[in-house]
C-alpha cells in the first residue's frame, strides 16, 4: 500500500515527464523582415509575426 510520501513521488515523476515532452517540441524557423501585424522590422518573424505580437505583448 502506498503512502502520501511514495503517491507524491509519482505525481512528481508525471508532472517531470510531461515537462520534459513538452520542452522536446520542434523550435519553429523564423525569417528576417516585416511583422504583418505591427509593420515593425524584426530580424525572427514566425508565421508573418514578430515576437512581440506573438506573444501579446503591448508595444
Amino acid at each position: 500500500m502506498a503512502d502520501q510520501i511514495d503517491q507524491a513521488n509519482d505525481l512528481n515523476e508525471q508532472h517531470l515527464e510531461r515537462s520534459l515532452r513538452a520542452a522536446r517540441q520542434p523550435i519553429a524557423v523564423g525569417v528576417p523582415g516585416e511583422c504583418d501585424n505591427c509593420g515593425d522590422d524584426s530580424p525572427r518573424l514566425v508565421g508573418g509575426r514578430c515576437a512581440r505580437c506573438r506573444d501579446g505583448r503591448p508595444r
